[in-house]
C-alpha cells in the first residue's frame, strides 16, 4: 500500500503493509500520486536484518555505519522494534524493517512520524519540526514555544479569545526556509491538543514562553534565540550530520524572523503585553 502526504512542502512517498496512522489528521495531508520528495519504504519481518558493522549506543538508539550506509536501530522497551537504513549523505530515502509486533505500535499514528525520522529528513528540504503552539492572526503564524506545561496551549486560547486568532495546531509546527523568508507549516501530529490544520503562513514571530505574575515582553539575542529554538527542536541529533546542519537553519530562521521570550499570566493581560511589543517592533 501507498500513501503520499505533503507536510513543509514537501511529498512524503510511505510505501507499507497497512496504514495504523490513517486518521483525520493525516488524511487532511493525503495528496495524489507525485514525484516525492522523501520517500519510505516498510516491510515487517520476524527477525531483524542482521548487519555487519560496530554498533555504538547513543541515547535510546543504537546506531552503525557501514559500507556509506547508515543503520539505526529503535526498540520497543527491551525488545526490537525496527532498523532504519538511509544512505550516509542522503536521509530523504529510507528502509525500514520491523519486527513483528513492533509495527502497529511504532506506526501509530502519534509516533509514526518520530519512528520514520521525518525530522531528519525534512531538515535536508530546509525544514525543521518544532514544539510549538502555532497561531495564525492577520494572515501570519506566531509559535508559542516551551516546555510542557508551561502554558503553550493556554497562551493559544486567550489569542483566540481575545487576540482574533485561529489555532492551527496545538502542539507542533513545521518551519521551512524558502529563499530569504520563513513559513510556519501545519503538520498532521498535534499531541493531546487534537487541534490540526494543513495550513502555511508567512512566520511572524516565535516566543518562547516562561510563567509569572506579570508580563514581561523581551526581544532575545541570536544566541539566546538559537537557544529557544534548539532546545524545542524535534530532531535527533545523534545521527551523523544533523547537528551542523539543524544549527545552520536555525541561524538562517534567525536572520528573517524576531525570537521573543515572553513571561506571561494566564490571562487576557498576556495578549495585550505581546500583541503591543510586536506592533512596535
Amino acid at each position: 500500500m501507498l500513501r503520499n502526504y505533503s507536510i513543509c512542502g514537501k511529498l512524503l512517498s510511505l510505501s507499507a503493509p497497512f496504514f495504523p496512522a490513517d486518521s483525520e489528521n493525516w488524511k487532511k495531508f493525503l495528496v495524489e500520486s507525485a514525484k516525492s520528495d522523501i520517500t519510505v519504504e516498510c516491510r515487517v519481518t520476524e527477525n531483524l536484518p542482521e548487519i555487519n558493522g560496530e554498533w555504538s549506543k547513543r541515547g535510546e538508539c543504537d546506531y552503525c555505519t557501514a559500507e556509506n550506509m547508515l543503520y539505526k536501530r529503535i526498540y520497543m522497551g527491551s525488545a526490537d522494534g525496527a532498523v532504519i537504513k538511509a544512505t550516509t549523505d542522503d536521509l530523504s530515502q529510507k528502509e525500514i524493517t520491523f519486527a513483528e509486533g513492533s509495527f502497529k505500535t511504532l506506526m501509530d499514528e502519534r509516533y509514526m512520524w518520530s519512528t520514520i525520522g521525518l525530522a531528519e529528513s525534512l531538515l535536508y528540504f530546509d525544514s525543521l519540526l518544532m514544539h510549538a503552539s502555532f497561531i495564525e492572526v492577520d494572515g501570519e503564524a506566531i509559535l508559542f514555544t516551551a516546555p510542557s506545561g508551561t502554558g503553550k496551549s493556554t497562551q493559544a486560547e486567550l489569542w483566540r479569545r481575545f487576540g482574533g486568532a485561529t489555532v492551527i495546531n496545538g502542539d507542533k509546527a513545521g518551519l521551512c526556509c524558502i529563499d530569504n523568508k520563513v513559513y510556519a507549516c501545519g503538520v498532521p501530529f498535534c499531541g493531546t491538543s487534537g487541534i490540526c490544520e494543513n495550513k502555511k503562513l508567512p512566520l511572524k514571530a516565535i516566543v518562547e514562553l516562561g510563567q509569572s505574575p506579570q508580563n514581561i515582553v523581551k526581544k532575545l539575542t541570536a544566541v539566546r534565540g538559537l537557544q529557544a529554538i534548539l532546545g524545542n527542536t524535534y530532531i535527533d541529533m545523534q545521527t551523523p550530520g544533523v547537528p551542523v546542519k539543524c544549527v545552520e537553519l536555525i541561524n538562517r530562521i534567525l536572520s528573517a524572523v524576531n525570537v521573543y521570550h515572553l513571561d506571561c499570566t494566564p490571562d487576557e493581560r498576556a495578549v495585550e503585553a505581546l500583541k503591543s511589543a510586536l506592533e512596535n517592533e
